[in-house]
């Protein structure tokens, strides 16, 4: 038996028509907004400028990025491919070889390699010397592990402790290999594979169980972020990143000789009377510590202390915020020399903000972008010092 079921479909049209004319709608406004933004008689022609500009970069940013990629991804592959032929072929490799193998492999897993002798007789390792005893197993089964060792004999000594062991003095960390998704930067080919995955996990979302979908969804999404960003997850969340979350860096050169520049910065009093985001700077009576409130997004003030780390007359000042700060950041201002009398002005900041990287980003959406603040106070900077080199009787229209 048959059963027909029919759908009201005078109920389910508007449901479908309403949202499609909302899309419709909103693209026209958008299509206007744009015709109206590029084509204004007054600045559409730089704007279009500019945006040509954009486009341009862009193309050439994919181009390098994808010529980037198929070279890494190129390497990579000859790379696995000698390494499959290594295990098969490199049993025949003569006994100066295995010696070489057998210590570049050792310096991978004991701290101090110079304590170790090594000895190859026909494809048989002997090794003498002292080590750690924590470090004894794994470096046996290595060197076990390179193709063409017969056979491992440790003859070597093994010590809880570097204590009264002349061999195992001095202090050297293990380079362990460590695998790629572990790793602080990520190579192209991980990226790229990364970002597959991620593309992946999206799409397979829509056939799962909601509540499971909405976790693969955000998983995707944080590796969609990884990928692009290229930086670890405690950047971008600013969770346990300490002081750098977010690298700023800007310089400048101004027409003025390192002494006068060095006596404006050297003690932070110019920094509130030409940069209208720093309200208040007060420094210790021994001029270690340093107290500053500045204008944060939206016009809300930040305080906080800083500490002096490194001052180098007439060269670098390098500061950090003392523990406990709403914004944990560090910084540097270098100067530098160059030719007929000019200084070049360089500052570079580590800073971790609300929510990491991911907060920076938000902060720069809103305008609140500190790249292009720390810019500008450069630029008024170099304004006020050489507003003040000027000779007496000459007017500001003069002024570099």
């Amino acid at each position: 038996m048959r059963t027909t079921v029919y759908r009201d479909t005078a109920a389910e049209e508007p449901r479908r028509i309403l949202p499609r004319a909302v899309i419709v709608g909103g693209a026209g406004v958008c299509a206007g907004a744009a015709v109206a933004y590029l084509f204004d008689p007054v600045a559409g022609r730089a704007r279009r400028a500019r945006a040509r500009d954009q486009a341009a970069h862009q193309v050439h940013g994919l181009r390098d990025g994808l010529g980037v990629l198929s070279r890494d991804l190129g390497n990579r592959c000859r790379g696995s491919a000698a390494a499959v032929r290594y295990r098969f072929t490199g049993g025949s490799a003569d006994d100066r070889v295995l010696h070489e193998r057998v210590r570049a492999e050792l310096g991978r897993y004991v701290s101090h390699p110079h304590g170790v002798e090594v000895h190859v007789q026909d494809h048989v390792v002997t090794l003498d010397g002292d080590v750690l005893a924590w470090e004894d197993e794994r470096a046996r089964r290595a060197v076990q592990h390179i193709p063409g060792v017969r056979r491992v004999q440790a003859r070597w000594r093994t010590h809880r402790d570097t204590a009264g062991v002349p061999t195992l003095q001095g202090r050297r960390r293990r380079r362990e290999p460590v695998p790629e998704l572990l790793q602080q930067q990520w190579s192209p080919t991980a990226r790229f594979a990364a970002g597959t995955v991620s593309a992946w996990m999206w799409m397979l979302s829509g056939r799962l169980p909601r509540p499971v979908s909405w976790a693969v969804r955000s998983a995707s999404v944080v590796l969609a972020a990884r990928v692009a960003t290229n930086l670890p997850l405690r950047r971008l969340t600013g969770i346990n990143a300490g002081r750098r979350a977010v690298d700023v860096t800007s310089a400048i050169e101004i027409d003025v000789p390192v002494d006068a520049i060095w006596s404006l910065v050297s003690d932070y009093s110019v920094f509130s009377r030409i940069m209208p985001d720093v309200q208040e700077v007060r420094r210790s009576p021994d001029g270690q510590l340093s107290h500053w409130v500045i204008t944060g997004p939206a016009g809300a003030p930040i305080r906080f202390d800083a500490t002096e780390t490194r001052r180098e007359e007439g060269k670098e000042i390098a500061w950090k915020t003392t523990e406990g700060q709403l914004i944990a950041h560090t910084g540097a201002l270098r100067l530098t020399e160059q030719a007929n009398g000019r200084t070049r002005v360089q500052v570079h900041l580590t800073y971790n903000p609300v929510a990491g990287a991911t907060g920076h980003a938000i902060a720069r959406l809103i305008g609140a972008n500190p790249a292009r603040r720390l810019q500008q106070d450069l630029v008024r900077l170099k304004e006020h010092a050489e507003r003040e080199r000027q000779p007496a009787g000459l007017g500001t229209g003069t002024a570099r």
